[in-house]
């Protein structure tokens, strides 16, 4: 199980001649509530990200992601959720649960590695909560609903 705080800035290597190929600067979300893919930065400032998808990684360490080729990165499609950046960002929702109750601010999401699904999404109310009683994990079986400006915990599929 890893956290987007831990995968993120993880080096991916070519797993033939061990080349560089770019760090992991974002996850991918699809609306089934499951990690689809890394977002790779390129080791240059003038490169551009690519999208990883999950089922392509070869290897897997707590330091480095190996892949076979360049070919396994691609263009991200349009239908998923980035957690940190971009337009469709979860990062600093609200999540709520299904009657409305306020759970907190969506700080990071803990997922298993090889099947991408998440288990848990950890929330903070604010900094001074975060320091007396800690952040929350609050785990689920079932995905997000995301919503506009929020996002919703469901009790069942």
């Amino acid at each position: 199980m890893r956290t987007f705080q831990k995968v993120k800035g993880t080096p991916v290597f070519l797993l033939a001649d061990g080349s560089n190929i770019g760090k992991v600067s974002d996850l991918f979300v699809d609306d089934s509530g499951s990690v689809t893919g890394f977002w790779v930065a390129g080791r240059k400032w003038w490169q551009r990200r690519k999208f990883l998808r999950l089922d392509t990684i070869e290897k897997t360490e707590a330091a480095a992601i190996y892949i076979k080729s360049d070919a396994d990165l691609s263009f991200a499609p349009e239908a998923l959720f980035r957690f940190h950046d971009g337009k469709n960002h979860l990062f600093g929702k609200p999540l709520l649960t299904e009657d409305g109750a306020v759970t907190g601010l969506l700080e990071d999401v803990y997922f298993l590695d090889d099947l991408g699904t998440i288990v848990g999404y950890e929330v903070t109310n604010g900094f001074i909560s975060d320091f007396t009683e800690g952040r929350h994990v609050v785990k689920t079986d079932c995905p997000l609903r995301v919503e506009k400006d929020q996002l919703v915990l469901r009790t069942h599929s």
